[in-house]
């Protein structure tokens, strides 16, 4: 009953998403219960699905693959760390993804719809819907130009694209961001300290800077913390030209 429900819900938006030529996705919201995220690596090994579980340290432990490059080409793969998860599900040039934390998440499609018909039974088997389940849809544009953040967000605008995108690993490649699974290495500028609930996150830290390695969800959490002036990429370097003082 519940992959009857859903398909019905699903079935109006096969004609908007092919037919749309700005560009576009889908999304929806999924509410969970803990013990389904808690549950989901033993689920995922159970069902095949390979994995990239993030260690204290950031690092990945790949579980079916040997790299990253083998799990996204996997098609069907999963990034855990700590309360926060991605699913993916790829065919072809499209994607359907659901990525969240323990009491919530969010379920996206890009390009076409095809792979939501193989991601509905894999959420199922993994617990991820109850009797009932009915999924909404909406259509959300992407914009071609990144917004500013919200007031009281002390975010690097590109960071804040990032953390808005339907698909954080191709907009971490385009931007040139430095990316481990779920994390990104951010510079915090601060004027105290922050909460120690980001101690773990932290590479260094010197003369006001902090540099974390940070799950992209916490990205507008770390931006709002009281100490912290701004967060943004690391600079990088910049060649020297020569003939040019």
């Amino acid at each position: 009953m519940i992959k009857i429900t859903l398909v019905l819900v699903l079935g109006g938006l096969f004609g908007l998403a092919s037919a749309e030529e700005m560009p576009s996705y889908l999304w929806a919201q999924l509410p969970l219960h803990p013990a389904t995220v808690a549950a989901l690596s033993d689920k995922a090994q159970t069902q095949g699905i390979p994995m990239a579980v993030a260690t204290e340290t950031g690092t990945l432990s790949f579980i079916g693959v040997d790299s990253e490059d083998e799990l996204l080409a996997a098609n069907t793969y999963l990034y855990l760390d700590g309360p926060f998860f991605l699913l993916g599900v790829a065919e072809g040039n499209a994607l359907a993804m659901v990525r969240g934390e323990q009491t919530s998440a969010e379920i996206i499609c890009l390009g076409t719809t095809s792979p939501l018909s193989r991601l509905i039974p894999i959420l199922d088997e993994l617990g991820f819907l109850s009797p009932g389940t009915e999924v909404d849809f909406v259509e959300k544009r992407l914009s071609l130009k990144i917004p500013a953040p919200p007031p009281g967000v002390k975010l690097d605008p590109v960071l804040w694209g990032l953390l808005i995108s339907p698909d954080w690993f191709s907009f971490a490649r385009d931007y040139g961001l430095e990316r481990i699974g779920l994390r990104v290495k951010v510079v915090a500028e601060v004027g105290g300290m922050i909460p120690e609930s980001y101690e773990s996150y932290i590479q260094t830290s010197s003369d006001g800077l902090v540099e974390l390695f940070l799950p992209i969800p916490l990205l507008d959490d770390l931006a709002r913390e009281k100490p912290v002036k701004m967060v943004r990429p690391p600079y990088k370097p910049q060649p020297i030209v020569p003939g040019r003082p």
